[in-house]
């Protein structure tokens, strides 16, 4: 009995620790690696400031998407970032196409599809079953975006996918 409470308490004080230095560190912006012999980029292309766009609103519901229950505020926020990005990847698969690769197109519809029915969830936030139904669409827009990602070679979080220097 002993060992579970100690258990208990040590997970406990780790979990507040790591809430703690997250909680710290998230206005902090964090500072991209550069390439040796490279200069730092000074602005963000335009098709990446509208990608960090979608990615806010995405992490937003993502953040919200383990509630049991939402509040009206908070499904206000989820039809306005529905829309939000529903609206930008409309405008991304516009001026940003690539006709010749199928499966990038083939997302971003998928990725607007999934934004649009977001929103039509959150109008209709009464209704049996919304909550879940909300769910489900903050895990394809993820699901939507990793299959992308993965398909360009666009890895977000680099540092965790370095290439290994292989000897000989």
């Amino acid at each position: 009995m002993y060992k579970v409470l100690i258990a208990l308490c040590i997970f406990s004080v780790v979990v507040v620790f790591q809430y703690k230095n997250v909680a710290e560190g998230s206005d902090n912006p964090v500072p991209s690696e550069q390439i040796e012999g490279e200069e730092p980029q000074k602005e963000k292309s335009e098709l990446a400031r509208m990608m960090e766009d979608i990615d806010n609103d995405y992490k937003m519901v993502e953040e919200m998407s383990g509630y049991y229950k939402y509040k009206k505020k908070q499904w206000k926020k989820i039809l306005e970032a529905g829309e939000n990005i529903a609206k930008v990847t409309k405008k991304v698969r516009i001026k940003y196409a690539k006709p010749d690769d199928f499966k990038y197109e083939e997302q971003m519809k998928i990725m607007q599809v999934e934004a649009e029915k977001m929103a039509e969830i959150a109008r209709n936030m009464d209704k049996d079953g919304a909550l879940e139904d909300q769910q489900w669409q903050v895990r394809r827009l993820r699901q939507t975006c990793a299959i992308c990602h993965k398909h360009l070679d666009i890895h977000i979080y680099p540092n965790l996918y370095k290439e290994k220097k292989h000897s000989g």
